[in-house]
């Protein structure tokens, strides 16, 4: 993709960032940013920006503007709600032929009257038995081409293009398998299964976006018996159908008053231990419990420099 001169001349001259990596995370309603420093020994989390989803290249660019932020390493994370996943079966052709080959594959998918679409695709860990299949990620090449624009003009050197599932990967290296359940206010429930920095399993829970301003007496009015049900079978599948040790811990950010007592009700009615969602990144100012880690797994993959969402489909 072409880049104007204006774009182009700002970029060259943009002065060096004192930032390691900027994160941005584009949800349904709202957007968020972080900028990163690291050194040898400690990585921190020093600037946090949350804004409404209208207009956010111009609040990106305020915001680089407004904290001096230089031509900083970024890297994008896209929610579920904003791209297309499909699972395909992997071509019997060479490793460089694959995407070609995937081509016809997507579009049949995708449909006769879906716009011009870009999509990268990544093995899964393990298969199911008899499979093997693919993971294929796509959006519109139109809005990937309005999330470049909008980096590039605010001055920041884009390196990844990543979706929120790989995006929490990134925060994640342990060796038993866990759980996350993260959710922001309005938004659907997010489940992923990670086990050494790997994507084994997601899923969107519907239905509960509500769930942070419940009470606690409307949670225990068999909105809980629900969720957990759900849960449960995500469990099943991972355990049955990828046949992998049971889970034993579940990493939770929800974005509610009442976070702690959900996690209680789900320990109680699942026997399973539930922790708050984490990060080994050191902050100052900002709580992380009210971070969206979605944008620091974007910051993260921005110091990978591993593109997912790439190539277009012709």
């Amino acid at each position: 993709m072409r880049i104007g001169w204006r774009q182009f001349i700002k970029s060259k001259f943009q002065s060096r960032s004192t930032y390691s990596a900027v994160g941005i995370s584009l949800a349904v309603d709202t957007v968020s940013f972080c900028a990163l420093t690291s050194s040898s020994d400690n990585t921190a989390l020093v600037l946090y920006h949350q804004a409404p989803i209208g207009r956010w290249p111009q609040a990106l660019d305020s915001w680089v503007s407004d904290n001096n932020i230089g031509a900083a390493d970024c890297g994008v994370s896209i929610a579920t709600q904003l791209h297309r996943s499909y699972q395909v079966e992997k071509p019997s052709v060479q490793p460089a032929e694959i995407h070609k080959a995937l081509t016809w594959s997507v579009q049949e998918m995708a449909g006769s009257d879906t716009p011009e679409l870009v999509f990268d695709y990544y093995d899964p860990p393990v298969q199911t038995s008899g499979a093997d299949n693919l993971n294929v990620v796509a959006l519109p090449k139109t809005e990937l081409e309005d999330i470049i624009n909008a980096v590039i003009n605010a001055g920041l050197k884009l390196k990844s293009v990543t979706v929120e599932d790989l995006a929490i990967c990134d925060l994640i290296d342990t060796d038993d398998a866990v759980m996350t359940m993260l959710q922001r206010a309005g938004e659907e429930i997010q489940l992923t299964i990670v086990r050494q920095g790997k994507l084994y399993f997601s899923r969107s829970l519907k239905g509960f976006e509500n769930l942070g301003s419940f009470s606690i007496e409307e949670l225990q009015m068999g909105v809980m018996d629900s969720l957990t049900v759900q849960i449960q079978r995500s469990m099943d599948y991972f355990e049955s159908q990828l046949r992998q040790a049971p889970i034993r811990t579940i990493l939770m950010n929800i974005e509610s008053v009442n976070s702690q007592a959900i996690a209680d009700q789900i320990e109680s009615l699942m026997r399973v231990d539930v922790r708050p969602f984490s990060c080994e990144i050191s902050s100052t100012d900002i709580n992380q419990e009210s971070v969206d880690f979605r944008c620091l797994g974007a910051a993260y993959a921005a110091i990978e420099g591993t593109p997912v969402v790439a190539r277009p489909v012709k």
